[in-house]
């Protein structure tokens, strides 16, 4: 039986035919995950298409979004395979895709695809929806809420360094139903999601309940109700129950800074 207190992300992993994958759809409402690997051949397009779908439905989307989602993540996932994989003859390190949800800025399905090539990034060249060539940021962005891409690591392989693209889908403002998350918990949770992509952490709770995570030099303190975090002059601040989108932001972060100095 699993403990209620283990990460959603660790409690099962799913079975997909040849490739790895963790997490399952019913995670995601509880703040988890699922990650998938897909290929680095022809098929990578179409594979991610199949896997959203089959997470989607089992999260009980209509139809017409999970189509505009295929149709979305088959634009990164095409663009992985061609401008990366295709045009380099392939690299260590598999393409993965990963889902979950947030409720900051807006309830929404973040969807990722993962790559290792840091030095090729989508280029949205302001194709119109009806040309031929030059259109497929144009087509995410006409389909979604948001898109954007950063710096990362992996989720399936370990710590594997790479980027990601990522497009937002909006969602009942009620989904995902969560329940309040205490911050020990919450905590807990963000320490384990981050050692899983081999970031170096170390974590301390006070008599009032609030915790200070050490993540690489970068301090997250876990309230009663959100994270928090240093960006530059700015602070950082999101909810508990967005556990995925805080680990990956602090990801990006930390890479995003690992960058600039190797640069410097």
């Amino acid at each position: 039986m699993n403990d209620p207190m283990d990460p959603p992300r660790a409690r099962v992993a799913v079975p997909v035919a040849g490739a790895k994958a963790a997490g399952r759809p019913a995670d995601i409402v509880a703040g988890g995950a699922c990650a998938f690997q897909l290929s680095q051949d022809a098929t990578c397009a179409s594979r991610a298409r199949s896997l959203l779908a089959a997470t989607m439905r089992q999260l009980g989307f209509p139809e017409e979004p999970i189509e505009d989602a295929q149709l979305a993540v088959s634009e990164l996932a095409t663009n992985v395979h061609v401008h990366t994989v295709k045009s380099r003859g392939g690299a260590a390190g598999l393409p993965e895709l990963w889902v979950w949800g947030r409720t900051w800025p807006a309830s929404e399905l973040v969807v990722s695809v993962f790559d290792v090539h840091r030095n090729a990034w989508p280029v949205d060249a302001g194709a119109e929806l009806l040309d031929e060539h030059g259109k497929g940021l144009t087509i995410v962005a006409a389909l979604t809420s948001a898109t954007g891409a950063h710096i990362t690591r992996s989720r399936v392989a370990s710590a594997v360094l790479g980027k990601c693209v990522w497009f937002a889908l909006p969602v009942s403002a009620t989904w995902p139903a969560r329940r309040p998350m205490a911050p020990g918990r919450a905590a807990l949770w963000l320490v384990e999601a981050l050692r899983a992509r081999g970031v170096s952490v170390s974590w301390r709770s006070d008599h009032t309940g609030v915790s200070v995570i050490n993540a690489e030099a970068l301090n997250v303190w876990v309230e009663p109700k959100v994270f928090t975090w240093r960006d530059g002059a700015d602070y950082v601040r999101r909810p508990l129950a967005d556990l995925q989108e805080t680990a990956e932001r602090i990801v990006g972060h930390i890479e995003t800074a690992r960058a600039a100095t190797f640069t410097a």
